[in-house]
């Protein structure tokens, strides 16, 4: 009977460890191909409460990588906060959102983080925000970080009792001409504006 019983356990057995080299190995290309050096981790989790999201984007020099964190906040209001670090032995952060303290990106969500190149090196980050309960037609933010620029561009939609929007931009002058551009692509595509074509700036349907 014990033998009967073994034979086939046997088989089982030899058949598990067989596949535990390719398992293993697969597993190891999955992690390796996202993976976040841990000392960049280390200091985004003095900011962030666990990391959700996480990329690396060529830097500046096009010699090292930076690294793009999301995650929820450390601080005592809680919300999704957004980490660039650069580089991974001797890491430093670059931007922080939490510096944005802006009432118009109280309700963040990682759909509205983004990230593209900018030119041949460097990138920029973006950031879909708005006031608590007033998302759609309401009091809505935009920020975009620059790595060439090392600083954060933002603009703002207010809606109005009468249904027109008001936009302004920070700072109110001096905005490089590509990134004031890119602000007014969000804003004219954002699903939070029912009538984009009332936006007191060009969007490419008017």
């Amino acid at each position: 009977m014990r033998r009967i019983l073994s034979c086939p356990f046997y088989v089982l057995l030899t058949a598990i460890i067989c596949l535990l080299p390719s398992v293993s190995e697969a597993q190891e290309q999955e992690s390796g191909s996202s993976a976040i050096p841990r000392e960049t981790t280390v200091v985004a989790m003095k900011y962030l409460r666990a990391v959700v999201q996480g990329d690396s984007i060529s830097s500046n020099d096009g010699q090292h990588d930076d690294f793009i964190l999301v995650g929820n906040s450390r601080d005592r209001f809680g919300g999704w906060r957004v980490i660039v670090v650069a580089g991974s032995k001797r890491p430093r952060v670059l931007w922080d959102s939490y510096t944005l303290r802006d009432w118009y990106f109280d309700g963040t969500a990682p759909g509205g983080i983004d990230y593209d190149s900018d030119g041949p090196s460097g990138y920029i980050v973006t950031l879909r925000g708005c006031a608590p309960h007033q998302c759609a037609d309401g009091r809505i933010g935009f920020a975009l970080y620059s790595s060439h620029a090392r600083r954060v561009f933002v603009s703002h939609i207010t809606t109005r009792d009468d249904r027109s929007y008001v936009v302004t931009y920070y700072p109110k002058s001096g905005i490089p001409k590509t990134y004031h551009d890119k602000l007014d692509q969000l804003m004219c595509s954002d699903n939070g504006v029912s009538e984009p074509s009332k936006l007191p700036i060009k969007c490419p349907t008017q």
